[in-house]
């Protein structure tokens, strides 16, 4: 049962209801050298800058996580990080002096997919080494 205010009611306790969900955003990045060291130290380097800009109770509450997807070459990670904190997590991400480059942001996993396809497509300047 939902009272006029927005409660949800079950058995006399009122439980709050969110009015909005949550928004992520995906950002994906190409790693240039793939070692799987350099894709570790990637990782706690960004972290640590992420935590020196803007904190670390806005560290835990942009919920900065790496996304594992399959269909995805290993050159490229993906993070996934809360709408009002995208800011922060791209500029960690260049701040971590690596050779890398970041593909535009997008809302769901799907269309980043498409988008990496199209950057692999025009991406004949990049060099295997």
């Amino acid at each position: 049962m939902i009272s006029m205010f927005g409660w949800r009611t079950k058995k006399g306790a009122a439980l709050s209801t969110t009015l909005t969900k949550k928004k992520y955003r995906y950002a994906c990045v190409y790693l240039q050298n793939n070692d799987g060291s350099v894709y570790s130290r990637f990782m706690s380097d960004f972290y640590g800058r992420l935590i020196e800009l803007c904190g670390s109770i806005d560290f835990h509450k942009s919920n900065a996580r790496i996304v594992n997807v399959d269909a995805v070459s290993k050159k490229f990670l993906i993070v996934k990080c809360k709408l009002e904190y995208v800011d922060n997590v791209l500029l960690s991400m260049y701040f971590t002096n690596y050779p890398i480059i970041i593909l535009p942001i997008s809302g769901t996993i799907k269309q980043l997919k498409k988008r990496i396809q199209e950057f692999l497509v025009y991406g004949d300047f990049l060099t295997d080494s």
